[in-house]
């Protein structure tokens, strides 16, 4: 995903709106991202400053994620803002900035940070999802297992043969 600035190159406070489309491969960057569903859109302002040019834009996509309980696919959209100062290569810089060379900025690492960022923690299928059953692993929106669940801590078993039902305390 690229821009190119060079009718604002030489001339400061000059702006220039862009809209830019490209795809992402996966990466071990997206760790909780199974597949891309649609290519990365960006729309945004860049203004040429006396100190490098400002990237400030928003972007979507849509991308497969699971559920982290019943680890189903879940399409889910991604809305993301970026904004980035970008200086030529070579120029002294003060601040921290991207850089670039020529004329032509490139968003691709910017986009892919601002998309990490935006992730959401975790995703549902549903609010009332169930999960999967800790014994077994079948999903238990579809049913229950019949396994026995003990939702006792097993830092107290020892405690439990001083309570047992059938004995005098």
């Amino acid at each position: 995903m690229k821009v190119t600035v060079s009718k604002i190159l030489k001339t400061v406070g000059e702006s220039l709106d862009f809209e830019v489309e490209g795809n992402l491969s996966l990466s071990d960057i997206y760790p909780d991202v199974r597949e891309f569903l649609s290519p990365v859109k960006v729309k945004g302002t860049v203004t040429s400053q006396k100190d490098g040019f400002l990237v400030k834009g928003a972007g979507s996509v849509s991308v497969m994620m699971l559920c982290c309980r019943c680890l189903k696919p879940v399409p889910t959209e991604v809305h993301f803002e970026l904004e980035e100062l970008f200086a030529l290569t070579g120029k002294e810089q003060e601040k921290e900035t991207e850089t670039f060379s020529g004329d032509t900025i490139c968003l691709d690492q910017v986009v892919e940070r601002s998309i990490l960022t935006a992730l959401p923690m975790k995703v549902l299928c549903e609010d009332n999802c169930k999960g999967l059953c800790p014994q077994c692993g079948k999903d238990l929106n579809e049913g229950p297992c019949g396994c026995t669940v003990s939702n006792i801590d097993p830092r107290f078993e020892g405690l439990r043969a001083l309570f047992q039902l059938d004995k005098e305390v």
